[in-house]
């Protein structure tokens, strides 16, 4: 529940900063998901903490895929996001993942930039009749077997 919290007010507060309400409700409802726990629970992800609270978190795919990293909105340009992204950077070269991408909204762009990431393509895709603009970035590290290239999705959260 508590990373449901995090994810629901992070997207709510900062993500909303540059989508409208609409693509905003529906990628954070007002009820946790069904499958939120589940998926959760098979992601198993870097969780960070401060005195006992959840100030973030984030899921490393097998296949490089950074799928969802939030931090806290309280806990914003505290390093954080950096330790987390540390923790999955680690995670990755143990696992031999040459190659680390992911979907990112505006708001995380220039996080994403600062851990040596570029753009390898922008998307405009339409979520609730409008544009939700994000960016698909990618980071190659250092050691490992060549990992295949993403191929772009479609849609939107």
């Amino acid at each position: 529940m508590e990373l449901w919290q995090l994810h629901h007010d992070t997207t709510r507060i900062i993500i909303g900063q540059a989508y409208t309400p609409e693509q905003v409700r529906r990628w954070a409802p007002d009820a946790m998901e069904p499958w939120w726990n589940d998926r959760m629970a098979q992601s198993n992800p870097f969780v960070a903490e401060q005195d006992g609270k959840i100030v973030g978190f984030a899921e490393l795919e097998t296949d490089g895929h950074i799928d969802r990293f939030y931090c806290h909105h309280q806990w914003q340009r505290r390093g954080v996001g950096r330790k987390l992204y540390q923790a999955i950077e680690d995670e990755a070269s143990r696992l031999g993942i040459r190659l680390l991408f992911a979907e990112v909204s505006v708001t995380a762009r220039k996080f994403f930039e600062s851990m040596g990431f570029e753009v390898t393509v922008e998307q405009n895709n339409i979520v609730c009749g409008a544009v939700a603009r994000n960016f698909r970035m990618q980071k190659r590290l250092d050691s490992g077997p060549d990992v295949r290239e993403p191929t772009p999705l479609s849609g939107g959260r």
